[in-house]
């Protein structure tokens, strides 16, 4: 069976990165995208369908010649 975010919860990790991403912060964003991915997985939830929206902030955060980090292994470091 599969677990869905209520809408407080997504509410709250949404405003979570929102504010990560207005502080130009990239360590705050980054924290936020792996409090977020590490929610979902070890609650096993579906993940929200704009599920890239952690991960354009996390792109988006980090230097252009940064190398690649998906969302999926976040949990593995930045």
């Amino acid at each position: 069976m599969t677990n869905y975010l209520t809408q407080a919860q997504y509410s709250r990790q949404k405003a979570a990165l929102t504010r990560a991403v207005n502080s130009k912060d990239p360590k705050k964003v980054e924290a936020a995208v792996i409090k977020a991915v590490g929610e979902w997985n070890d609650g096993h939830y579906a993940w929200p369908d704009d599920w890239h929206r952690w991960q354009m902030a996390l792109n988006d955060s980090r230097p252009w010649n940064a190398p690649y980090i998906d969302i999926t292994d976040v949990r593995l470091g930045l």
